[in-house]
This record gives structure tokens, sequence and C-alpha cells, in this order.
């Protein structure tokens, strides 16, 4: 068995290829159910949605005869990849519930090379990271348990940080990803679809602390992902465009 460290550089390459070979588009069906137990506020949110992958351009259509609307995919593309550098948005604002992700750059990693053409074995580690075999890890899933490093945490705006990969052995392609932090959870499932690596599954969790910690607002949003099918040419026209030049969201 290869090294956590090893282990986790194939899996996110192999997680960027997969996200960078997504079909053009993508439709689906979520339910995403909202609960802020403070506020008294439980939602169960429905919508058909068809996303351009290349800009993560959608049509979000709420089910049965709802509104129909244009934006980020909803909750957020089911090609996204975990395992990369991105921010991620939640608003609970008015009548509606809007998320997004936006990717900056993938993680990935280049094969090392001995400087010393006498150089018999190389070892590696991740810059970041500190992953260790979880006593759960089997032959068919091996599940990293990931220790962010100072180097990743020192001066960092972000909270929260991967704690958990469950690798598929035989594709190298995780089945999930779990950050965590003190205010935030946020949890991917995956599955394999066609040939297609897709999130089947999502959880989000967070406290938000109002000013001088006076009171706390938690909430959850926890959505499934079905109904998956790949058009040649999407069937809302305003999709069919090409997209902007940019990096993929």
């Amino acid at each position: 068995m290869i090294s956590p460290a090893d282990a986790f550089r194939a899996t996110a390459n192999a997680a960027a290829r997969a996200a960078q070979t997504a079909p053009p588009f993508i439709r689906y069906r979520t339910t995403s159910i909202v609960d802020v137990p403070s506020l008294n506020q439980h939602r169960v949110i429905e919508r058909e949605v068809e996303t351009r992958t290349a800009d993560d351009y959608a049509v979000l259509q709420d089910l049965p005869r709802g509104q129909r609307q244009y934006g980020h995919s909803f909750p957020l593309i089911p090609s996204f990849d975990a395992l990369s550098y991105f921010s991620l948005n939640f608003s609970l604002h008015g009548r509606d519930v809007l998320s997004s992700v936006t990717l900056d750059q993938p993680i990935t990693f280049a094969d090392p090379k001995p400087s010393d053409p006498g150089v018999a074995v190389i070892t590696t580690f991740l810059k970041y990271y500190y992953p260790t075999d979880a006593p759960d890890t089997t032959d068919a899933i091996r599940h990293l348990i990931m220790q962010p490093l100072p180097k990743l945490t020192a001066g960092n705006k972000s909270d929260f940080y991967i704690h958990d990969v469950y690798i598929d052995t035989a594709t190298q392609l995780p089945t999930k990803v779990v950050y965590a932090g003190p205010k935030i959870t946020f949890e991917l499932d995956y599955t394999m679809f066609e040939n297609h690596w897709l999130i089947d599954h999502a959880h989000y969790d967070r406290t938000l602390v109002g000013p001088l910690h006076i009171a706390t607002t938690h909430f959850t949003a926890d959505a499934t992902f079905d109904h998956f099918s790949f058009p040649a040419t999407p069937e809302d026209p305003k999709l069919a465009a090409s997209p902007p030049p940019g990096p993929k969201t």
C-alpha cells in the first residue's frame, strides 16, 4: 500500500482530471432541506437544474411549477472537485435560498523526479497537510484523516480545512470529502454515473456568530442529487452560447 501522502496526491490528481473532463451539460434534480432552528425555519427546496459545466451557468426551475431563474448550479455543480481551492457562498436572504462554489484552482501534483541519477528512493510529503490512515480503511475504500499544518493555517482567513478523504482504491477517486472547522462542516458524497464522477449528496452545517458574540444562528443544508442526464445540446437556448473565458466554478 502506498503512503497516505502518495494516496492523497493520487486522488487529488484523479479528481482534477475527472472535473476537467466533465460533460459539457448536466441535467439533474435536487432536493435540498434547510433548517434554521433558532428562527423556526424548515424549508424543502426541489429544483430541476440544467448547467453548463464550462462556467457553471445554469437554469434553475423550482418544482413542481415555481419560478425559473438563471445563475450558478444549485446548491452546487455536481462535477465540483472538492479537493481544490475554492470559496463557498450560501445565502438565506429573502424568500430564496441560493448557494455556489467558486473554484480558484485544482490541487494537483507532479510526479517527483530525482535531481541525482544515483537516487533510488524518493520520500514524498504534503506541504499543507499531514495525512494518516483511519482505522476503518479497507482494501476497497481508503480513509485518510487530514491534519492541517501551520504552513496552511497560519494567517489564513479560512477557518475550515479538509478533515477526511475516502478513496475508491480501484479508481483513486474520492467517494467522500469532509471539511471541518470550529463553526463549519461541509461534506460531499460522490457516485459514478455513466462513467462520470458526480456529487449525489452534500451537507453543510454552519454556526453564525453575531456582533460581540451576543447571539448565534445555527443552520444546516442537506441536499441530494439524482435524475442525472448529459444532453449533447442544452434544452434551454440560453446555455448554448459559448461561455466567457475563465476557470470552471
